[in-house]
């Protein structure tokens, strides 16, 4: 995949850019139905992989957790390995941070139709800790998603100086937990009191669209208030 000079000089300016159909529709529907599975318990992956929802109040149909963060996934099963090692995520990849890029992480994420899902702005180095300009991050959505449907927010511009600012630590409404220990999952969120949040970009995406963005980038995503599950799935590269 070539990208764009436009596209390219949107990642340098801004701190990210889009790629209408970076895999194709079959390819993030197959991702997808998978998922859809893990969710009703088909499988046999150890839990460490999962952040679930309280098990106390949410069960699948056989009984068992509910995941809404998948941690690794290429790790487990083709179907996710095909689109995280992907031709044209790595040749992307390979462009954007202007060398040899080799996968750094990968995650699967699940916006349960039974509850809002809001993320809150964050800086992925903030969790990583990759060098500054080394690091990029694609969000690529296995649904139709939107205002009030999963789509991802940025802020642009905000890579610029590649500082980290400082986070506070929050819990989610409802707690998302550790599948593996039973603890609810902490995560960390920039305050935005007092920010200028005027310039953010709300990026409506189709499925295999991918939003690709720096680890410096502010970054969050919409409530889910469509009544239907919304997945995406998020792989970090790096420069080798």
């Amino acid at each position: 995949m070539k990208l764009d000079e436009s596209k390219l000089r949107q990642y340098r300016q801004d701190g990210y850019t889009t790629v209408e159909g970076l895999i194709s529709a079959a390819e993030a529907a197959r991702a997808r139905k998978r998922l859809l599975e893990i969710m009703e318990g088909e499988h046999d992956w150890p839990d460490l992989h999962f952040q679930v929802l309280d098990p106390g109040t949410y069960r699948n149909k056989r009984g068992g957790f509910v995941p809404i963060g998948v941690q690794r996934p290429a790790r487990q099963e083709a179907v996710f390995r095909e689109i995280a090692d992907h031709a044209n995520l790595r040749g992307a990849m390979s462009q954007l941070l202007g060398g040899p890029v080799k996968r750094f992480t990968d995650q699967a994420l699940i916006k349960n139709r039974a509850i809002d899902g809001q993320s809150f702005y964050h800086q992925d180095s903030y969790y990583w800790k990759i060098e500054p300009g080394r690091g990029c991050n694609a969000w690529i959505a296995l649904d139709v998603v939107g205002m009030d449907a999963s789509a991802l927010g940025i802020l642009p511009g905000t890579q610029k100086d590649w500082t980290l600012v400082p986070h506070e630590k929050y819990f989610d409404e409802p707690n998302y937990y550790a599948a593996r220990t039973g603890d609810a999952f902490t995560r960390w969120r920039i305050p935005t009191a007092g920010a200028d949040l005027s310039g953010e970009v709300v990026l409506p995406m189709q499925p295999g669209d991918a939003a690709f963005f720096s680890n410096y980038t502010w970054h969050r995503s919409e409530v889910n208030r469509s009544g239907e599950h919304k997945m995406a799935y998020a792989i970090a590269y790096q420069l080798r």
